[in-house]
């Protein structure tokens, strides 16, 4: 029956319902009980007796009280059963979630165990009660002699008191000694857990609770990033170093321009000049046979000059040494016009930008002139704006550089073949300036500043 069962611990299932044999033996009981009052009515005539009696009292009805007691006989045991049943449905829940509870149970601590972060559970002195392989591995595997008070130092008392106002903390980056004495950099979330329900110190002096720590745990998860962070500190060098070395390039290769330029035009120049000026002493008789010769040879000579010009003012703007950044950006852009005729041009460049140091005119005109190759190249534009502007500061002036174009544009984030635009990030960068390129499917906006001292930034730098 089922009423016979009950509730037997199982170890594979945690629980199970089996005939136990303590129903036996109340049944066993209850027939003995029954057979003892059945013999005792038969040897005491007990029946007869109580029928001779409630005959006596016809008007109170007793004669029908046995049907009574048999009826409330049958209600109590279809009661009983009901609630038996609804016992077992609620057995059967509980075992269901027990089961339930074991599962999850069996879940979380493979999460805990076999996850990547190192998960561990600290007291608040620091000392680690529980950890998984992943913490093990990243302290050493000598979790055991561990104390984060020691390992992190004061820093531990500020993250206690922390974890006791906010409950939780995230740390970006947080290095801990470990106890073999290597680097170990981690990115840690801290929470306080509480094992009992909160509760609060009386002073007798103040009226404000303080929180304590009885019973609490900091719950810790150390992702480990030393790697990262030494492989990022390498980069970083690394970057730094080839930033100088691009600075000293671009220096080297700006004074290599300077001198070839000067090269070209004190040899060249003079031999080219000498040779029109034999090529004028010359009979001027058209009649003669060497005229046509030395006609020749003074049209030779010139638009050799005119190429040896052109090759000297795109290695070191003649302009941009004799009357500074403004004018030779203006003779830039009218030769750039000569050979681009179908390109209109909006110039608005600051008179103040004329006298600027010389590292800085030499970047300016170098973004300009690369920006305005660019579009000649690739842009298939129909209008160009170059802007130059001088912004005040207090500390500090800003040279500001725009080129606009009205061209097909490009991908900014798409690689390039070439070194153009890195070269003049480089050199914007050199300065200590911000260099930005946009494209929004159609034009580009090259943008750059550079800052400018002033008197007060150089005396300040004097002191």
């Amino acid at each position: 029956m089922r009423g016979n069962e009950h509730l037997h611990s199982s170890p594979s299932h945690g629980y199970s319902l089996e005939p136990d044999s303590s129903a036996h033996r109340d049944l066993v009981i209850a027939l003995i009980a029954i057979a003892c009052v059945f013999f005792a009515s038969a040897q005491l005539d007990l029946s007869e007796k109580f029928t001779h009696w409630a005959l006596s009292h016809e008007t109170l009805q007793l004669d029908e009280f046995p049907l009574v007691l048999f009826s409330a006989a049958l209600v109590s045991i279809w009661f009983s059963r009901r609630r038996m049943r609804e016992v077992m449905e609620q057995a059967h829940l509980r075992i269901a979630a027990e089961r339930t509870s074991q599962q999850s149970q069996r879940m979380f601590k493979s999460l805990f165990d076999q996850g990547l972060c190192g998960n561990f559970v600290a007291d608040f002195e620091g000392n680690i009660l529980l950890c998984n392989s992943a913490f093990s591995s990243m302290c050493g595997r000598s979790e055991a002699t561990l104390n984060l008070r020691q390992a992190l130092g004061p820093q531990w008392d500020e993250y206690c008191t922390q974890l006791q106002q906010v409950g939780k903390i995230d740390i970006a980056e947080l290095k801990v000694t470990r106890p073999d004495g290597a680097p170990w950099i981690v990115m840690a979330r801290l929470t306080q857990v509480s094992d009992q329900a909160p509760t609060t110190d009386q002073s007798p002096t103040s009226d404000t609770p303080s929180p304590t720590t009885s019973g609490s745990n900091i719950h810790g998860f150390f992702a480990d990033v030393t790697e990262q962070h030494l492989a990022e500190r390498e980069l970083a060098i690394l970057f730094k170093e080839n930033q100088s070395l691009a600075r000293h390039a671009m220096r080297v290769q700006e004074e290599e321009r300077r001198n070839i330029a000067r090269e070209i035009h004190d040899e060249m120049g003079q031999y080219l000049t000498a040779i029109r000026l034999d090529v004028a002493t010359l009979p001027k008789d058209k009649s003669a046979p060497h005229a046509a010769i030395a006609l020749r040879i003074s049209s030779h000579v010139e638009h050799i000059q005119q190429a040896v010009r052109g090759l000297i003012h795109k290695l070191r703007p003649t302009a941009l040494d004799a009357h500074g950044l403004v004018e030779a950006v203006e003779q830039l852009v009218k030769d750039w016009k000569k050979q681009h005729p179908q390109v209109s041009f909006a110039l608005s460049l600051d008179q103040s930008c004329q006298s600027m140091p010389e590292k800085t005119s030499i970047a300016a005109y170098r973004i300009v002139q690369e920006s305005l190759t660019n579009i000649a190249r690739h842009a298939r534009a129909q209008h160009v704006s170059i802007k130059l502007m001088r912004t005040r500061g207090i500390l500090a002036d800003t040279l500001s550089i725009e080129i606009r174009d009205d061209g097909i544009g490009f991908n900014t984030y798409s690689p390039r073949a070439g070194f153009g635009v890195s070269g003049m990030r480089e050199r914007i960068e050199a300065e200590g300036g911000v260099f930005t390129i946009q494209s929004q499917g159609k034009g580009v906006l090259v943008s750059a500043s550079i800052p400018l001292q002033t008197a007060l930034a150089v005396i300040q730098e004097s002191i």
